[in-house]
């Protein structure tokens, strides 16, 4: 009996150990608006890239651009966007692309917070993660365009495994399993 809850216990630790062996946790600052605005895409200079808390590239490593998409509320009050887009690009290179959401709020007298959250799956890498950007707004003739813009992007990356090292883990876990059962059966005879 005793051997039976080791070779379960043995394997969920192999059935839960991919899962958290291959997340690493991301994060970079970016600050200045090189072009656009929120309507047509904002890009930004992305800095400081670091992998678990320490700095791998610093200075400029890429670029990044979101798009607001549906704004609901009022640009000097704040409110909600969905349908968003947010993108990391690397000397041309698209790194992740994904959806984005979240909110715009007031964070003082002319200072605006905008908040905002994203999960998708792009080249067998699932990416979560949220964004945090301080921003002032001018408006100028019926125009209006942000300034000063500055924040911090915090992501996790988690390797999705294929389809085939799925199978060839189930694989192994099946004949492990009848490895076990057969040697307790002739232990017990």
């Amino acid at each position: 009996m005793k051997s039976r809850l080791f070779v379960c216990a043995l394997l969920l630790g192999c059935l839960t150990m991919p899962a958290f062996a291959n997340s690493v946790s991301i994060s970079f600052t970016n600050s200045g608006i090189t072009s656009g605005n929120p309507t047509s895409g904002i890009t930004s200079v992305a800095n400081d890239l670091s992998f678990n808390g320490t700095i791998i590239e610093p200075g400029q490593f890429a670029t990044l651009s979101f798009v607001l998409g549906s704004f609901t509320g009022s640009l000097t009050s704040g409110g909600t966007f969905t349908g968003g887009s947010f993108e990391l690009n690397q000397a041309g290179s698209v790194i992740f692309q994904t959806p984005f959401s979240g909110t715009w709020s007031q964070a003082g007298k002319g200072l605006y917070d905008l908040a905002g959250s994203f999960s998708t799956v792009f080249e067998g890498v699932h990416y979560t993660g949220t964004t945090n950007q301080l921003f002032s707004i001018s408006f100028n003739d019926d125009r209006w365009c942000l300034k000063g813009l500055s924040g911090k992007t915090n992501l996790t990356a988690t390797v999705v495994p294929e389809p085939g090292s799925l199978v060839f883990l189930g694989t192994g876990l099946v004949s492990i399993a009848g490895a076990a059962r057969k040697k307790l059966w002739r232990t017990n005879s």
